[in-house]
């Protein structure tokens, strides 16, 4: 008999790997475990090995962390349904699902997922979660954060709502009606890494690593979200590289410089929606930066930024959303 009083989280990204232990009626999170074996690592050495199928390779290193749970945490987790949702049910995960269509209702019930037999690994019923795809885009894993986000919160569901996830692949989210009904994905943290590590203006900019930020710096930030908010970004990309020539800015203002003038791009096409509601769903630095922004475009008002806590536990409370939708479907 299956363990109804508490359930297994699996956030499994494509660079990360969480797994927590979550009581169901509080919703809170009893015991942790975090690990950088994403789904991108765990594909790379499945498949520099021949000898176990790609769904048996996955379900040894879930076992394995399981396990962990199960010491730092005091309980026996041998009959805990195991929620998992993110890059796992991708091409590069322990098994590829097809996605959900729009709309997309954030109470659980549009999502498409499947048990999986995970015996004779693992004992626990494994719950495994996909995304969501339009014709030109697809997402995996946000789409149960926000469910998550949306629960915490309890906006006005009639409302249309704009939900920012930056990230690698920042996405934007239209909701109305509780229901996701638009998204769009923007590379901009995926181009930054690119340009900062392998462009020419690699010799530009300096990371600053855990420094705080200057006033400098962000003065900086803003002076590259206001030139992306006038101008195309082909073309300011290379001011980049005068600021560094003409020593208009240091090594590491020039780095702000040019995160604003991505994120001010990405950010640029919202800023005539001027009565429109938004969340920003972001934690630590990058938060800072997209408040920044926004405040530059005069979207201050309208953006409700949501605090760290929602955003860390927004995964699990998505999952349990729709684990609850499906728990009469457990035999």
């Amino acid at each position: 008999m299956q363990n109804l009083e508490q359930v297994i989280s699996c956030d499994w990204g494509t660079s990360s790997f969480r797994l927590r232990l979550i009581d169901i009626a509080s919703e809170k999170c009893l015991a942790e475990i975090i690990s950088d074996k994403g789904n991108a690592v765990l594909f790379n050495q499945w498949k520099s090995q021949t000898t176990t199928s790609r769904l048996h390779f996955y379900l040894t290193y879930l076992k394995e962390a399981v396990d962990s749970l199960a010491v730092s945490s005091g309980f026996i987790l041998d009959r805990h349904c195991i929620l998992i949702s993110g890059m796992a049910s991708s091409s590069i995960g322990m098994k590829e699902l097809p996605y959900a269509d729009l709309p997309f209702a954030l109470d659980g019930r549009s999502a498409y997922s499947e048990w999986i037999n995970a015996e004779p690994v693992l004992a626990n019923p494994v719950l495994l979660i996909s995304g969501v795809q339009l014709p030109g885009d697809v997402m995996r894993g946000e789409e149960i954060q926000l469910a998550g986000i949306a629960a915490m919160l309890n906006l006005p569901g009639e409302n249309e709502i704009l939900y920012l996830l930056p990230g690698t692949h920042s996405k934007h989210i239209t909701v109305i009606n509780n229901q996701v009904v638009h998204f769009s994905t923007f590379m901009t943290g995926e181009i930054f890494d690119l340009l900062t590590r392998y462009s020419i203006l690699s010799h530009a900019v300096i990371n600053p690593g855990n420094a705080a930020i200057t006033e400098g710096d962000t003065a900086s930030f803003r002076s590259g979200v206001m030139k992306a908010f006038e101008s195309e970004l082909l073309n300011s990309l290379f001011s980049v590289r005068i600021n560094q020539l003409k020593k208009y800015l240091s090594e590491q203002q020039n780095y702000f410089y040019l995160s604003g003038l991505l994120i001010g791009t990405e950010i640029n096409y919202i800023r005539k929606k001027k009565k429109q509601k938004l969340v920003l769903c972001s934690s630590g630095s990058l938060q800072r930066l997209y408040q920044e922004t926004l405040q530059s475009a005069g979207l201050s008002d309208q953006t409700l930024v949501i605090t760290s806590q929602i955003l860390d536990n927004s995964a699990a409370a998505g999952q349990l959303k729709i684990f609850k939708n499906m728990a009469s479907k457990i035999i």
